[in-house]
């Protein structure tokens, strides 16, 4: 009852989802992630993504963003794309800013040891971390959906809709809205990160961690996945195509080789043509015939 009575107050706007609309915040459009960063394919031919440069600064009042606050149980989801230094770096995926500029709520990639980190407010402390393993896949420069669900004694995280780790909670206070809410910030400093960005949501029903698939992942294998999905090129099996390169590659060679052949050959053929028919000047008139040839060629 609690957890309906806060998403009627917390929650007023809905994010449209396939025949349902549910309640929840769309941190694409809210964090204006839409109109700050360039517009690219996405992790689908149907999908759009947005790349994020590192000159771009991804920054809202919270409570512009969550105006009552967060929910006691939520889920946030993101689809993203680390590339080069990005899957190295540790910083926040998304965070909540106190106005002293403390975390209250961070979801946190760290590229150097392949873990997200989730901080959370504390009532015994000043904040609470859970880190979680088994995560490596996520730094491998292709897409991929994180999930993290939270619920007001325990949090779990998911990884292409894979249960990853389940921790449990110390109980958590209420955040403050008179600070900032960023996406892709360095861990402990302003500076941004570059990130390619297909989805950002949080929703107030934790339910729909169970509802929401992670068919936006090419190689996701759920049987509630439509089966015309197609990938973009940079999601293909780079394994498959560097295979076909090398064997491309090989065709290149051998028609090189053949066509190598076959001018030594013909250079050849016009050598012993000339140096025959120059014996033959002043000797005879007789049409060269290929007997002749042949025989000429033999001597030779």
């Amino acid at each position: 009852m609690e957890q309906k009575l806060c998403e009627e107050s917390v929650c007023p706007t809905r994010i449209p989802v396939a025949s349902r609309d549910e309640k929840g915040f769309e941190l694409l459009l809210g964090m204006n992630i839409q109109k700050k960063a360039k517009k690219i394919p996405g992790s689908l031919i149907l999908e759009a993504a947005y790349a994020r440069t590192a000159s771009t600064d991804i920054t809202e009042d919270t409570r512009d963003i969550f105006p009552e606050g967060l929910p006691p149980s939520y889920v946030f989801i993101a689809t993203l794309r680390l590339k080069g230094t990005s899957s190295r770096l540790t910083f926040d995926l998304w965070r909540v800013l106190s106005k002293d500029k403390e975390i209250q709520v961070a979801v946190t990639l760290s590229g150097k040891d392949k873990s997200v980190v989730f901080t959370t407010t504390s009532l015994t402390a000043e904040e609470q971390r859970v880190t979680f393993r088994g995560v490596q896949t996520l730094y491998d420069g292709k897409w991929h959906q994180l999930k993290v669900l939270v619920r007001p004694r325990q949090v779990s995280s998911f990884l292409d809709d894979l249960l990853i780790q389940e921790e449990l909670l110390e109980p958590v206070e209420p955040i403050y809205i008179n600070g900032e809410t960023q996406v892709a910030k360095r861990r402990g400093t302003d500076l941004p990160v570059a990130v390619e960005i297909q989805k950002v949501r949080l929703y107030c029903d934790p339910h729909q961690s169970e509802r929401e698939t992670a068919c936006e992942i090419y190689s996701v294998d759920d049987e509630r996945c439509p089966l015309n999905r197609t990938a973009t090129v940079d999601e293909e099996d780079w394994t498959t195509r560097a295979a076909w390169g090398a064997r491309s590659h090989g065709h290149l060679v051998a028609v090189s080789d053949a066509l190598l052949m076959f001018t030594q050959r013909g250079i050849w053929n016009l050598l012993v043509y000339f140096m025959v028919r120059g014996h033959h000047v002043g000797r005879s008139r007789m049409p060269l015939t290929s007997a002749t040839l042949s025989s000429s060629s033999g001597d030779l």
